[in-house]
């Protein structure tokens, strides 16, 4: 609600003021800072009006919805500001003054010491007090003696705690008990992704020009970055399209999305040991960022958050003291610019209207000065204020609002309420936007696990993919996938003894008969899920711009990669002895490609390294196969490792159908790997890190665990994930079957047919005629085949 607007200085109070103050022209700036200060306290005195007091201290009686009536006691709970607002908020003063920081007393010259316990422990018991006997006699100095804002006298007083000559209106009216220094929460935007974060990509951007001075590193990263594929049917990594090292018009979110990236972006740019600081520091850097930003916090994240900002502040200072030092960086172009604009627009405002009469209409213009030496610079408030991040602001605000008994259901039940207020307009709109571009797509039902289009306009005819694709490495075997999978399925829905994990041969298989040999293709699939903050969100997946994939893990790794190729639903129906429900029925599955773990690699929050993926050599038997929909966890964001380069060995095969052209993708090439962008939203990183807020239907990951394990101790067995293709001249590795979909074996899988394609094209003759001689015994009449509305439905 629009309560008031504060106002600014008049364009006229200038000359007001310089025509009576004797010291006007050597006290311009200080005399305008505290009109400003003045102002904007008379502004709070004006709104915190004797009305208001009376009810802050006593109460006002206000009948509720229920009818009921109750005392209510109005309170300022926080005041979201700038850094420049909290500094006249405070009475303090900012920039380089000794003590520039609205919350504690941490001297200037201390700010870099971020994280460290003394740091904490200064904090703890330095906070930020308002000097009122010390203003009072400054006021007098000025407005009874006429010494200036800044005079000797004032200085003496103000200068050691660097306070200003300003009654707070806060303290005033509120009674001098009121802390204004718990009222100023924290500022991410400003303070660390426009702050700290765009401070430490500048710098990099530095070190890059000075590591190879011909630019080429700068414009390799600028093409890495326009190479990464976007995530989030509602933007949440969106493209890069113009050069990242030019910040052109970068918002912040955009600065966001730079650093959610940027660990593939940078990898393998800076030499050893260089690299290898950098990893580590902006790994933990994307970390704190989404830990800092959670919408629920618990014991648990809070008190990773506080190790992870001490871990922070030391690499911050590792990386400034052992890698900065070794290059000789320089101001950015962009930033000469920048300044001789602003020197530019100073002289403006200072020369007098007539200054520039005198000067010659021709003179040459100034030669552009040298770029002058720059370093990371961590003495500022902005990197000093990640240390108040830990006292989480909300928490604190709705543990004052629960009976102190069951806190933390309460303050989730509060924040949920306060969020779903806030953002149901929001969510309404995405989800329309989505249906708009997904027209395909029923509309969204978020209690479902995921939701698939019954269209019926992209037939896929098996005997004709098969002969189109015969020579295709990712067909090969594509009906006896398919119809074990299938088969496997019903048998699980049908309560059928096993686990599984089914061997199934020829001859059950052509117990599976699938309707005119016609599978049908949809362009999309939804995905609902429940987030970390208790709240159902989706994801679109696509195989031309979202493909990649969380499933469920069947063995100890917390989950299993694929992306997807195909999302089809087909009317099966089934002979098998087994099963008794053999109508026709519609089932909806999912050709995929499957990822394998990088061998002798070791990813995850201990180690501060992303997930690395790499595709199953298509020869291995299970690198192509099909799973259930509500297999699927989520969407997942994969961006190539850049560094590492791309092959063909995985799929030798050029115009092979597996490779949908997407960005970042060339024809007839694979990325060698992929790294798991696990920071790409918090649910995101919560599901890796295993908080069970909102993801009570997931098992818990312990953070020491996840994905810390060392691949050389573990024995890959049939229900392992398929380990990536290895290395040349590495050891071979096992391709194990995915549990949940059933695997082939081997005699079986030949039975006396020479290959692949000569085994699919006999399966599905023998299908076709089972097909028909089931139809005209099952159905009187061809139009009650037709009637979709009399299939029974089995998706799992």
């Amino acid at each position: 609600m629009h309560v008031a607007y504060l106002p600014s200085l008049s364009d006229s109070f200038q000359d007001l003021v310089s025509n009576f103050h004797h010291k006007w022209s050597t006290q311009r700036d200080d005399i305008l800072a505290h009109c400003k200060r003045e102002l904007m306290h008379s502004a709070w005195r004006f709104l915190l009006d004797d009305e208001f007091i009376h009810a802050y201290r006593y109460g006002i009686i206000i009948r509720c919805y229920d009818g009921v009536e109750r005392r209510v006691y109005p309170r300022i709970l926080t005041y979201s500001a700038d850094y420049p607002e909290k500094i006249i908020l405070s009475t303090i003063r900012g920039g380089k003054s000794l003590c520039p920081c609205p919350r504690c007393m941490v001297p200037l010259k201390k700010f870099d010491l971020m994280g460290q316990v003394s740091d904490r422990l200064f904090r703890q018991y330095h906070v930020r007090k308002y000097f009122q006997d010390l203003v009072t006699k400054a006021r007098k100095f000025v407005y009874q003696n006429g010494i200036g804002v800044r005079g000797k006298a004032v200085e003496d007083l103000l200068k050691s705690s660097s306070s200003n000559p300003t009654f707070n209106a806060f303290i005033e009216r509120l009674g001098p008990g009121f802390d204004i220094s718990r009222l100023l929460v924290v500022d991410f935007l400003h303070e660390f992704e426009l702050g700290v974060w765009k401070a430490l990509f500048t710098h990099l951007i530095r070190i890059l020009h000075a590591a190879a001075s011909n630019g080429r590193l700068v414009t390799e990263l600028d093409g890495r970055f326009r190479q990464i594929p976007t995530f989030g049917s509602s933007g949440t990594i969106r493209n890069f399209a113009t050069n990242a090292s030019e910040m052109k018009k970068l918002a912040g979110r955009d600065f966001e999305d730079l650093l959610q990236c940027a660990i593939p972006a940078f990898e393998g740019l800076l030499e050893e040991p260089h690299n290898s600081r950098l990893m580590t520091l902006l790994f933990r850097t994307a970390e704190w960022h989404a830990f800092a930003k959670l919408r629920i916090q618990s014991e648990l994240t809070l008190v990773h958050l506080e190790n992870l900002t001490t871990e922070f502040g030391d690499l911050t200072r590792e990386f400034r003291d052992l890698t900065c030092t070794c290059f000789d960086t320089v101001d950015l172009p962009r930033e000469i610019a920048n300044q001789q604009r602003s020197k530019q627009h100073k002289k403006a405002t200072k020369q007098p209207p007539n200054a520039d009469q005198g000067q010659q209409p021709h003179s040459r213009p100034k030669p552009t000065p040298a770029a002058k030496a720059r370093n990371l610079n961590l003495g500022t408030y902005k990197f000093h204020a990640l240390g108040d991040y830990v006292a989480h602001r909300t928490v604190k605000r709705l543990y004052g609002m629960t009976n102190k008994r069951d806190v933390e259901s309460q303050i989730a039940q509060g924040y949920t309420q306060l969020e779903i207020s806030r953002h149901s307009r929001a969510i309404t709109l995405s989800q329309q936007g989505a249906v708009e571009q997904n027209m395909d797509l029923p509309v969204a039902d978020t209690s479902l696990s995921y939701q698939m289009s019954s269209k019926r306009d992209r037939p896929v005819y098996l005997w004709d993919f098969m002969r189109q694709n015969r020579h295709d490495p990712a067909c090969q075997g594509f009906i006896p996938k398919l119809r074990d999978h299938l088969l496997g399925r019903i048998l699980q829905s049908e309560d059928v003894q096993g686990d599984g994990n089914y061997g199934f041969g020829n001859e059950e298989r052509n117990c599976i008969h699938i309707v005119d040999d016609c599978i049908y293709a949809v362009n999309s699939l939804r995905i609902n899920y429940t987030t970390y903050d208790i709240h159902r969100d989706h994801d679109h997946i696509t195989p031309k711009s979202h493909p990649d994939i969380l499933v469920v893990s069947a063995d100890d790794e917390p989950f299993w990669y694929a992306r997807v190729i195909g999302i089809y639903h087909a009317n099966i129906w089934t002979s098998h002895p087994d099963v008794a429900y053999q109508t026709v029925r519609k089932m909806e599955f999912l050709w995929v490609r499957w990822f394998g773990t990088e061998p002798d690699y070791v990813g995850g929050f201990k180690p501060a390294r992303l997930p690395k993926l790499g595709f199953v050599e298509s020869s291995k038997e299970d690198a192509f196969t099909f799973i259930d929909p509500n297999q699927v966890l989520r969407g997942c964001h994969l961006i190539p490792a850049f560094n590492e380069g791309r092959t063909q060995e995985l799929l030798p095969f050029e115009q092979s159908i597996a490779r949908v052209p997407r960005k970042g993708e060339f024809e007839g090439e694979d990325w060698l790997n992929y790294y798991v962008n696990i920071f790409v939203d918090r649910d995101m990183v919560m599901k890796f890190f295993g908080s069970r807020i909102g993801h009570s239907d997931e098992r818990h990951l312990d953070r020491e665990d996840i994905m810390d394990v060392d691949p050389d101790a573990r024995e890959y067995s049939d229900s392992n994930l398929p380990s990536h293709h290895p290395l040349p001249d590495a050891p071979p590795t096992s391709t194990p079957a995915l549990a949940s979909v059933s695997s082939l074996d081997d005699g079986d899988h030949n039975n006396g047919v020479e290959d692949d394609d000569a085994e699919d094209l006999a399966i599905l003759g023998d299908g076709e005629a089972d097909v028909e001689g089931r139809v005209a015994s099952d159905h009187n009449s061809d139009s009650e085949m037709d009637a979709e509305s009399e299939l029974e439905y089995a998706t799992d």
